[in-house]
Parts: structure tokens; sequence; C-alpha cells
């Protein structure tokens, strides 16, 4: 705008030369030049006042004492005019008029106007009832007040906004006092924000005094869409007052936010309110798609104070994925009730089909973390014995996934390391079961929640005994499955009448179940005779057991 201000200038100085010709004094009517300055009489002899005058294709204005106006604004029949330093009236064009209150608490050192083909100043109507009257100047819209003052920031009612939550109150944006084109697209304002610091305390960008992205429509009004909109094809979010959403945002209700008590379900609930955006510098939504990085204060706070990171997975809506295990990009993945994706050797309590079928393959009740429940052998063992019911029937599963940077599924044989020892594991590889621990035999072999059975070194064999579907229904010692299972045992003597040995049958097992022996490798014995560490002998035919011997 200064720089037509300058031409307007020079147009003018042409101007004056076309008044000098035209301003030739004939007697005592039309143009007088009196006392250094231009006088106009009218046919009557009578000096004119509060008029315009024309001469050549330019507007003069005579003030109330007949002098020609220079420099100034003009009111005239409640039209604002501006006539220049030769007197002309400016038309197209825009002209800074100096602040008679410039120092003053919100005050601009000059005030700009702009004067339309007819030299009226561009104004507001007195009776609009909108937030802005847009004018179109060299392609880029405008507003002005009622007296004719180019506004400028953040505009409502008509008015710049100068307090420091009007970009909360304000609808348009046009930039600073010395541009004033409505704002269209992205635009990067410094706002004050008193309350930022209960929206996600110790993120610097919610100090008090910001330097946030917002984005205006066509029409100029900002964008208030908190669920998203997409921008050249990414996905941005804004708070109420127009603000681009960064960081950590939730759009939990009272309701959603009051499950967050109500146990891992409930956590998973108001986790999957939340949405992650990028810093206030980028903002792009992550949406279908992994982003790692610290749970967000009101996500996770203790998980927020440690600072640590962890990967998350957003859907096409850019909510959490929890509890659930899911599909990403042909490999599976778990999410815990926070959505973190979920890494390493883990029990999982899966939930429970409406239908009463079972349990899902793919919704998580919760990642069973009861301190030692599982983080040594003997406890897992343990563990696993406390809930043979639970396992057996789907509630509760082994996964294993892989570490902090992977996490995806494994399956077939493992080796997970617990309590620095490494223990032989094996995962369904098919199915919809796939990736949970096996229970029971398979290819002639006995796993526990995914453990390979194998007999203890001192043991040296074990019995397992299985039901009709080859589920675990027990591993034990030989000594305590005859305690369980055996009958009391036929003694068989010597020819001399000595006893030779006693001999058990395990007739006390559930119907239909079988009981099989494994060795310290964990392989299923097929046929023939092996003693234990306390010499009792077992025979087997076609991996099952014929009898148990203890001999004297």
């Amino acid at each position: 705008m200064r720089k037509q201000t300058k031409i307007a200038a020079l147009i003018s100085a042409a101007a004056v030369l076309s008044v000098g010709g035209a301003m030739t004094a004939f007697a005592a009517t039309g143009w007088q030049q009196e006392n250094g300055t231009w006088v106009y009489y009218n046919r009557n002899e009578e000096k004119v006042t509060e008029q315009w005058q024309k001469s050549g294709d330019y507007w003069y204005y005579l003030d109330d004492n007949g002098e020609m106006a220079v420099d100034s604004l003009i009111d005239d029949n409640d039209s604002t005019y501006y006539v220049d330093v030769n007197g002309v009236m400016v038309t197209n064009r825009w002209v800074a008029v100096d602040n008679e209150n410039a120092g003053d608490e919100n005050e601009p050192n000059q005030w700009w106007y702009y004067f339309g083909a007819n030299g009226k100043a561009y104004k507001r109507s007195d009776s609009s009832t909108s937030d802005v009257s847009l004018k179109t100047i060299n392609g880029k819209k405008y507003t002005f007040n009622t007296d004719g003052k180019m506004q400028y920031g953040w505009v409502k009612d008509g008015e710049t906004q100068h307090d420091d939550n009007a970009w909360q109150e304000a609808d348009y944006y046009f930039g600073d006092e010395n541009d004033g084109a409505m704002a269209e697209g992205w635009k990067e304002i410094s706002i004050t924000d008193d309350q930022a610091a209960d929206l996600q305390p110790g993120d610097n960008y919610w100090d008090e005094d910001q330097t946030r992205w917002f984005y205006f429509k066509a029409s100029g009004k900002k964008e208030k869409n908190a669920t998203g909109k997409t921008i050249n094809g990414r996905k941005y979010g804004f708070d109420e007052y127009g603000r681009m959403n960064a960081g950590w945002i939730t759009e939990a209700t009272a309701s959603n936010a009051s499950k967050k008590d109500g146990g891992s379900q409930g956590i998973a609930t108001y986790s999957n309110t939340f949405m992650n955006y990028s810093t206030p510098e980028d903002g792009a939504r992550h949406t279908k798609g992994w982003f790692k990085t610290t749970p967000g204060y009101y996500l996770q706070r203790n998980k927020y104070e440690d600072g640590a990171d962890y990967w998350y997975y957003a859907d096409n809506n850019g909510k959490l994925v929890t509890n659930e295990i899911k599909t990403i990009n042909g490999k599976k993945y778990a999410f815990d009730e926070y959505g973190r994706m979920i890494t390493g050797f883990v029990v999982l309590q899966m939930e429970g089909n409406a239908v009463g079928s079972g349990y899902s393959t793919k919704n998580i009740v919760q990642k069973v973390d009861d301190e030692n429940a599982y983080d040594t052998e003997d406890n897992f063992d343990a563990f696993v014995a406390a809930n043979r019911a639970t396992f057996t029937s789907g509630e509760l599963r082994t996964y294993f996934f892989g570490g902090s940077d992977d996490g995806s599924m494994k399956t077939g044989k493992q080796s997970v390391e617990l309590d620095g020892e490494k223990l032989t594991f094996e995962f369904e590889k098919n199915g919809s079961n796939k990736g949970a621990g096996i229970i029971g035999m398979d290819d002639h072999k006995f796993y526990i929640g995914g453990k390979l059975a194998m007999a203890g070194n001192d043991n040296k064999i074990e019995v397992v005994v299985l039901d009709s579907d080859n589920k675990l229904i027990s591993k034990q010692s030989v000594e305590d499955a005859l305690i369980t299972y055996g009958d009391g045992g036929k003694q068989v003597k010597k020819s001399n009448g000595d006893l030779d040995y006693t001999e058990f049958k395990l007739t006390k097992l559930p119907n239909k179940a079988k009981a099989y022996v494994v060795n310290t490798t964990g392989a299923m014995v097929k046929s023939g005779t092996k003693k234990d560490g306390d010499d009792y002998k077992v025979k087997t035919s076609n991996y099952t057991i014929d009898w148990i011997r203890l001999e004297e």
C-alpha cells in the first residue's frame, strides 16, 4: 500500500499542472488565489464554502472558510473523502493518515483508508450485523469500520480486538496495521493463553506466550473442526478457538473420562479418545500409521513424567488402537489399554465372545502384569498351574512379540528368556489362534502355555496327562502321578518268595484322558522302558503308559 501511495503522489503532482492552467483569474468569479491559497467564487461573486468544485478532470474541496483543502480528510454527507497535498480528490488509492492518538495503548501510528472510483472511503454500514464487511482491492480482501479506517489483526463486530483473548473470540484475522489483507489458508500468529498450563503441563509449546498456526477458509473464517480437516492431503485438527492442534489431544466426554478408573477396559475406552498431532510447527495428525512419542500427561501421567517413548498406532480416524491384536502390513501387533505397542513375552487375558463361544483372538481385556507372575520359569509354571482352566479355555494366552522397535508377533519355535534362562516355547503358526502359545500336544511334544514340557534333570522323565482334545491336564513326577492317578499297585514276587517289584496302573485318569512320558529334552517316549530319578521304571507302547514299576 505504501507503493500505491507514492504513485498517487506522482499523479497528484501532474494534476497541479492541470489546475494551474485552469485556475486563471477571470473577474470575480471562478478560481482566485488569495493569501497564498485558492478560493472559488460563484456567479453571484460569492465565495463557495463546504462544496466540491471541479477543475479539468479533478475535484477540489472548499472548506468552511472557502479555502481549498489540502492533505486532509473530508467528511461530506456521511461520506469521507481525501484530498492530497495539491487539493486533488484521491480516487482508487490507499492513503495513510496520521493517527492523532498515536502513542496511546493499542493505537497505530497511522490509519489506512481506501478511496474508490467516486472518491468515497470504503466503510462499514452502520446497520451491518456481520463481524466484517469485506471489500476486494487488487485481489485481496479488507475490512473497514464505520469511519472508513482499515481494520487489522483479529476483527469482531467490525472492529479490531486488542484483548489477549481476541484470538479466542474473533473468527477473522487481517494482518498487521500496515497490511490488513484478510487471512486465507495457513497463518502463523502470536497469541497469549493464560490457561495453557492446564492443557498439557510440561510441554513448552503450551506456555502462556505462543506462536501457533491457524487455518482460514476462503470466507475468511478460521477453521475450528476438532475431528480433523484434510489440507493438502494431510489431516489437521483445530481446537474450539481455531488453534491448530499439537501433541496429545483428547475428545473425552465426562462419561468416558470417568471410565478411566474402571479397570483396563475403562482405560482403553478413555485412551481411545486421544489423537496425536505433530509439533506446533507441523501439526499433521497421525492417521493410519505408526508414531513414537512420550505418552501425554492426561493419557498416562506416570509414563509421561518418566519421559520414555513408546510406539503407537493410529487408525483411519486418528484414534489410538487399544487392547487389540491388529494386523498391520501383513504382521500382527498387540496394544495395551493405553495404546502402547506390547513387546516381549506376555500373558494376555482375552475378551469373551458375546455369543458365549469361547474367547476372542483379537480383543484384549488386559495384559497380565501381576508382580512376579511369570518373571522366572518356576513362577511361570506356578502361574499356569494356578490358572490352568483359563489357559485351556483360551481366556489366558501367552504371546511373544519383538523388541522395543519391532513388536511384531512371533510364531513357531522361539527361545524366550525368563530371568536370564532361555526356555523353548512354541507358538501357533496358523489359524485363528496364530501367535498364541500352544497348550497340549503338538508333533509329539507337550506345551504348557507355550512352554515345552520337559522333565527336570533330577527326575529324568515325567508324566504328562492330556484330555481327549490333547489339552494339558497335568505334568508331574512319576511318583506324584501315581499318587494322583495310580491304583494300589500289585506286588510281584520272585521264585524264592521275596518281593521283586510293585507294578502300578494309572486307573484313575479322567475320562478319555491319556498319560504320556517326556524326557529332559521334551521329547515324548514312544515305546520302551525308562527309569526316573527315584528308580521308578515306566513302560510305554505307542506313546501311552502301560505300567509303572518300583523295584526292590
